[in-house]
């Protein structure tokens, strides 16, 4: 993961350097919680970072299950506490606003091939998260998932618009959902995986 961590930390130092700033959306979950740590301690200049999540559960930031919490806990210490973050529950608007494409966009998966908060019984009852030709929006889910919540969470549409995209996959049982998914569309991560707008790097933590 020491790998992955330095990448993105030269993408977004690179895009410092171009730009005068860069952006970071992540992804909560177990399964960054090693990246985090490893971005907290390299030195770039974080204070022209923007981090926010690609999801979270609505919870109160405090709580155990908000990934909120786990970014300010893990990531936005040490090195990185100087970096500016968006709450998606909270600042939806905001996020909506700032620039992109983002420089980095870090994205976990589930067993059932979730990402984000695009789980597979929206397939059917909101395809429209799923439509690439759909604005980019943030929308509220019913209580669903594993912690069971509601979730704020951006369309594929808006997740799209990232010039890096990473996907971590943080098991072998991870990895046979993610290649069964390659063809299966009633797996969300068939949608990310089918589409030509922006290359996937999948990196295998197992």
């Amino acid at each position: 993961m020491k790998y992955t961590s330095e990448t993105i930390a030269n993408i977004l130092d690179k895009e410092i350097e171009l730009n005068d700033c860069s952006s970071f959306i992540v992804s909560g979950g177990s399964s960054p919680v090693e990246i985090f740590r490893d971005l907290s301690k390299i030195n770039i200049n974080w204070s022209h970072v923007t981090i926010s999540l690609v999801d979270d559960r609505v919870v109160d930031k405090s709580h155990q299950d908000s990934n909120e919490k786990l970014v300010n806990d893990l990531l936005m210490v040490s090195e990185a506490k100087s970096a500016k973050f968006i709450s998606i529950c909270n600042e939806s608007k905001q996020l909506l606003n700032i620039n992109r494409p983002y420089s980095v966009m870090l994205l976990g998966m589930g067993e059932d091939g979730h990402f984000a908060s695009l789980f597979p019984q929206l397939i059917q009852s909101n395809p429209e998260y799923f439509d690439l030709s759909s604005d980019p929006e943030i929308f509220l889910t019913k209580p669903m998932g594993n912690p069971c919540h509601e979730r704020a969470s951006m369309n594929l549409s808006m997740i799209l618009e990232s010039k890096n995209i990473f996907l971590l996959v943080s098991s072998k049982n991870k990895m046979d959902i993610l290649n069964q998914a390659k063809h299966d569309n009633s797996l969300p991560l068939y949608y990310l995986l089918n589409q030509d707008k922006t290359n996937i790097v999948i990196i295998k933590d197992f």
